[in-house]
């Protein structure tokens, strides 16, 4: 692999596909930005003579041919990023399978299998809130007509895909069939502190955490801020009290050991200074790594949610926004790591992922495994986030062997 061009490329798309260069890396699916990755994505395969193209849900595709029609590989990771995010969560995992493909061709390598490159699309939920859309999409986890559900303040994602030029009417057909797949391999940074404070370079991940995250809303009466006290029915109050609930029942060992939660999100209707409240939204995420006990972990929690809610005499409405992971990664995909790290002299640990992504859904079709390299202090969907070039080059080369491997049949 050439070492300088990978880290240049990483370079090239926070600054030329980024729509704040001065605050992070913003590049949202389905924007300016977005679409300036896609024809950067396009130039670079176009140099080398691979075919590229783009399905209907956004996501980049192009096709690197085997010597055989046996099941392909696939690789790939997410373009899209949070808002003021950083330039490795995804972008990493995209640009080193892109440098392996490089090399394959400067190599003039042709493996026995094909290998097809995925840049999925809206991984991070920034649009709608539902997660590694573009890998759910094609992997069927979420139907195509469901697209005009999934809707923000101004659209649906269905008119929000053609918009940006895209056909989701495709979609049905231009899902992953599981027994033309082989395996799918993912590389991306870990979003943790294990690789760092343990000091290894390479994890490989054995399973991902199942998450549930939700809209709830609480609907009250708004009134003037000097309305009295009593006999208000404020939904910020509710949602105070509903925290600290939930805070409490986990601090007293009522939810399942091992869960998590998050209100990363909260609003209040109109949001003015001098008005009560007549609505609270706020975002909820469940994360436990079995399933059967995050479905334990958040119907205590909705229970909670809706007991405040009738004790304050206020109305909750909850909506599914979005579920992933509670999966494990393949064996076949650990050991190809595994003997490609060893091989190369690189020590690795085996650790599970508390974040979702695409070798989430992946995982529900084909055999899928994820391989990570450190995180500055665990920081990550921040401008501060950062991996050492080291680590990111070690990360790339235990990639490009294990897809040699798992290329080649035996």
């Amino acid at each position: 692999m050439n070492e300088e061009r990978l880290l240049t490329s990483m370079e090239d798309l926070a600054t030329k596909c980024n729509e704040t260069p001065e605050h992070g890396v913003t590049r949202i699916s389905w924007t300016k930005a977005d679409l300036k990755a896609h024809l950067w994505l396009e130039k670079e395969f176009s140099r080398l003579g691979i075919p590229v193209w783009t399905d209907g849900a956004g996501n980049v595709h192009a096709l690197y041919k085997g010597k055989t029609k046996e099941p392909r590989l696939i690789i790939g990771s997410h373009l899209d990023t949070v808002r003021n995010g950083g330039k490795y969560d995804g972008t990493y995992g995209v640009l080193s399978a892109l440098e392996v493909l490089r090399t394959f061709k400067e190599e003039r390598f042709q493996p026995d299998r094909n290998i097809e490159f995925i840049a999925f699309a809206e991984e991070e939920g920034s649009n709608f809130g539902t997660t590694c859309l573009g890998s759910k999409l094609i992997t069927g986890v979420v139907a195509p007509e469901k697209l005009k559900e999934l809707k923000n303040e101004e659209t649906n994602a269905w008119q929000m895909l053609e918009d940006f030029g895209m056909h989701p009417e495709n979609l049905i057909n231009e899902q992953i069939k599981a027994e033309e797949v082989f395996a799918f391999l993912e590389v991306h940074v870990e979003q943790g502190k294990i690789l760092e404070q343990k000091k290894y370079a390479i994890g490989i991940v054995t399973a991902i955490s199942g998450m549930l995250l939700h809209k709830v809303v609480y609907k009250g009466h708004s009134d003037h801020a000097a309305s009295k006290m009593e006999g208000r029915k404020d939904p910020l109050v509710c949602f105070v009290e509903c925290h600290q609930a939930i805070q409490k029942a986990y601090q007293d060992q009522l939810l399942p050991e091992g869960t998590s939660f998050t209100v990363g999100k909260i609003s209040c209707y109109p949001g003015i200074g001098n008005v009560v409240p007549n609505e609270c939204i706020f975002s909820f995420d469940v994360r436990h790594f079995e399933v059967p006990l995050l479905a334990e972990a958040w119907e205590k929690c909705k229970k909670i949610i809706l007991d405040i809610a009738a004790k304050n005499g206020i109305e909750a409405e909850i909506t599914p926004l979005s579920a992933s992971g509670g999966v494990k990664m393949a064996k076949i995909a650990q050991e190809a790591f595994k003997e490609s790290a060893e091989k190369l002299g690189y020590d690795y640990i085996e650790l599970t992922s508390g974040p979702a992504h695409d070798a989430a859904p992946m995982a529900n079709v084909v055999p899928a495994g994820l391989l990570f390299v450190p995180s500055k202090d665990g920081i990550s969907h921040s401008p501060d986030e950062y991996t050492e070039p080291e680590d990111l080059i070690k990360g790339t080369k235990v990639f490009e062997e294990a897809i040699r491997k798992l290329a080649t049949i035996e």
